[in-house]
């Protein structure tokens, strides 16, 4: 601005070449500005916009009133709404040139639509997986939801080459039979997968706590590995838990449920949603059905995988009781204040003490505690 004054208090009689050297600027330069200020005064002097007054690239108004509709009717009914979706959906429907994605994202701030946000960690940062394959490997979790007559559960079962929602129930209880029950329900319709990932949750998994649950028996017998993820690290989880994000986001826009027979419809309907008419970002814009369409699922041949073997170190107790996982099992007073190194899977358990094997015994999953079978009474032992 201080050059532009200089411009246009400047003499008739002023050198323009050596004015110009001096400043940094061009001789037509010098001129404008002077012609400016001559006619219109100070505000001559104001910078002006270079931008072309038409603009052949410029989308339609009709076109970005589509985009804002597209964007309040995605906004209602609770699912994502971001321009990429918004791009999917205005191709679907036809009838007019889809605007690029960054197009559409700048009718969505222009409109006040767009709320900043700080930055997320970086994508680079991210250590990916993904099966090769559609019933390759499936991942499952449960979250909390409220109905009119009180909290309830929602157990989850995503592909995870493919995400499509394989089975999304409505449950008063997440117990390890029912979470057996869904699964089954999604296999009538999808097939049995090779692998089944969840996080340590004790209707998934007792892996933890050394000994295993109906679940993990069941997959056992009919050739599905169960899988886990680290304690506290629910990013080896990360798809089945960002479809819960996109589900809650979607539940809260619907009424509350009055039953779990509402709720199961509510997600029933979600689920046709998202797997047939949604855009999934992680998949490449198509939907999960086209996705598992796109590739032959693997073949589970339903041969029963062993049992895990569990090793457990604990002291005999005063009655003569070791624990190994979630039993306790009797061995006798006079080892008690002992070491006992215990081997057992789910049937059957070995004692050993100084290397010694002390007790061998097929365990009664239905009882925690495991008697020794001894009669009661015997030769009088000193009190411990």
């Amino acid at each position: 601005m201080d050059v532009r004054l200089r411009i246009a208090m400047s003499r008739d009689d002023v050198n323009v070449s050596a004015f110009c050297r001096e400043h940094g600027i061009s001789r037509p330069t010098f001129y404008v500005w002077r012609d400016r200020y001559r006619a219109e005064g100070v505000e001559g002097l104001e910078p002006r916009s270079r931008a072309p007054k038409t603009n052949p690239r410029r989308i339609s108004p009709e076109v970005e009133e589509a985009i804002v509709e597209l964007r309040k009717e995605l906004d209602e009914l609770g699912v994502d709404a971001g321009p990429g979706t918004i791009q999917w959906h205005l191709g679907r429907r036809g009838g007019r040139a889809v605007p690029s994605e960054a197009t559409i994202w700048r009718t969505l701030v222009r409109r006040g639509f767009v709320v900043p946000a700080p930055r997320k960690r970086p994508r680079s940062s991210w250590r990916r997986f993904e099966a090769s394959a559609p019933n390759e490997l499936w991942q499952a979790d449960c979250i909390d939801w409220a109905i009119a007559t009180g909290p309830v559960r929602i157990l989850s079962f995503l592909d995870d080459h493919t995400r499509v929602a394989l089975r999304v129930g409505a449950l008063p209880e997440a117990t390890s039979e029912a979470t057996w029950d869904t699964f089954c329900e999604a296999t009538q319709t999808w097939g049995v997968p090779l692998g089944q990932l969840s996080d340590n949750g004790l209707n998934f998994s007792g892996r933890l706590r050394g000994f295993e649950v109906h679940f993990e028996r069941q997959l056992r017998a009919i050739g599905v590995l169960p899988k886990t993820s680290r304690p506290f690290h629910p990013q080896t989880c990360g798809k089945v838990e960002r479809f819960q994000q996109t589900l809650k986001k979607w539940l809260r826009h619907q009424p509350l449920a009055a039953d779990l027979a509402e709720l199961q419809a509510q997600l029933d309907t979600f689920v046709a949603y998202y797997n047939h008419q949604r855009p999934h970002r992680g998949i490449g814009r198509v939907t999960p059905v086209q996705r598992w369409a796109a590739t032959p699922p693997a073949i589970n041949l339903g041969i029963a995988l062993p049992s895990p073997t569990h090793v457990s170190t604990a002291t005999v107790d005063g009655r003569g009781v070791v624990d190994a996982g979630r039993y306790h099992i009797h061995i006798g007073v006079e080892w008690r204040g002992q070491s006992a190194v215990t081997q057992y899977d789910t049937t059957h358990a070995a004692v050993f003490i100084d290397r010694r094997l002390v007790r061998t015994l097929e365990l009664d999953p239905n009882r925690v505690y495991q008697p020794s079978g001894r009669p009661r009474g015997g030769p009088r032992r000193p009190l411990a």
